[in-house]
């Protein structure tokens, strides 16, 4: 009786966050369409990506070979987990954990998609194929700051002319940057074995536990493999870059005009406020923080850089659906092979 209580309770407290999710984004939707009128203003927006398809068509393109990149930079970290798996592959699952992030309601719908796929494989080992997505998500926040952090230095000197609450935000953003940077480079330092073994010694009855001891020597495949990681991160920069341009085109699309610099340096705080769980697919939440940061860094239209918002958003959801195709013909293996545990 008490583990069927429990798991009414679990069910009734993901069936609220789910209420919550849905309550937020409406409301976020209807407060940014209501003041920016969006029969006869956004609207007539979007409705100019019919003509200029053109752009419409290199948004795409740009998202494709983000998709492309990052299926790369995943098999390049899984080369450095000594768990090689064929680039068609890698790409396959990749794309179908995109369907996956955008219609999922939970941050990591992709991410155990990619998982579950891989240890279908024959040979798959679990630990591995685990740590490399860990891992994946440690090279992309490097990435991600190294293009945030040269991009913003471009305008700094335009600094003072910003409001308040524009500083505020890439003050916040450039805090996390820099306190991700310091845990990854922590956590590369604290994964290696000899520093291992000092904690074992210090703490045996936690450090000595042979599972947590696996995982560590896993990641330390970060340190180790250091070619591996450092061509990741290398290709997290491409990956983020081509990403966000699809959003410039998204601006271009809609019939605006926006220094790609100035889009740059605000899209990693757009990409970062999206993914807060807060919302569905991060609606609302996205436009409303790329209509502050572009409004204030470019001189665009609020309207407009709504409607570009939007665009850039399709574009990406039309990889996703893509990939969700690819699901629903891939069907299930005709086998299951066996699974090595580590």
């Amino acid at each position: 009786m008490r583990v069927g209580a429990l798991s009414d309770c679990g069910s009734m407290k993901k069936a609220f966050l789910l209420i919550l999710k849905f309550a937020i984004t409406i409301g976020l939707l209807w407060m940014i369409f209501r003041e920016h009128r969006f029969t006869s203003v956004i609207l007539p927006h979007m409705a100019r990506m019919l003509e200029h398809w053109h752009w419409v068509a290199a948004g795409l393109a740009s998202v494709g070979i983000s998709t492309w990149l990052s299926a790369l930079r995943w098999q390049v970290l899984l080369i450095g987990q000594d768990h090689p798996v064929p680039g068609a592959e890698v790409l396959r699952v990749t794309m179908v954990s995109n369907f996956f992030n955008i219609t999922s309601l939970g941050a990591a719908g992709g991410d155990a998609y990619r998982v579950v796929a891989l240890m279908r494989r024959p040979g798959a080992r679990r630990l591995p194929i685990l740590v490399s997505v860990l891992l994946d998500h440690l090279v992309g926040l490097v990435g991600l700051a190294a293009l945030f952090f040269a991009c913003t230095a471009v305008f700094w000197d335009r600094w003072e002319s910003y409001g308040p609450q524009v500083r505020a935000l890439v003050e916040a953003f450039s805090i996390f940057m820099a306190g991700s940077l310091v845990f990854v480079t922590l956590s590369a330092i604290s994964f290696t074995p000899r520093l291992y073994a000092w904690g074992e010694q210090k703490w045996p009855w936690m450090l000595g536990w042979p599972p947590l001891k696996q995982f560590a020597q896993a990641c330390d495949g970060l340190r180790r493999a250091w070619r591996c990681s450092l061509l990741a991160s290398a290709l997290s920069v491409l990956i983020f870059l081509t990403h966000f341009l699809s959003f410039y085109f998204g601006i271009l699309a809609v019939g605006g005009e926006a220094a790609l610099i100035d889009l740059l340096a605000a899209m990693p705080i757009v990409d970062a406020a999206a993914g807060l769980p807060i919302s569905v697919s991060g609606l609302g939440v996205r436009e409303k923080t790329f209509e502050t940061l572009m409004h204030a860094l470019s001189g665009l239209p609020e309207a407009t850089a709504v409607s570009a918002s939007l665009a850039g958003w399709l574009m990406n959801v039309a990889w996703g659906l893509l990939g969700g195709l690819i699901f629903l013909r891939g069907g299930r293996r005709p086998s299951e092979p066996q699974i090595a545990e580590t």
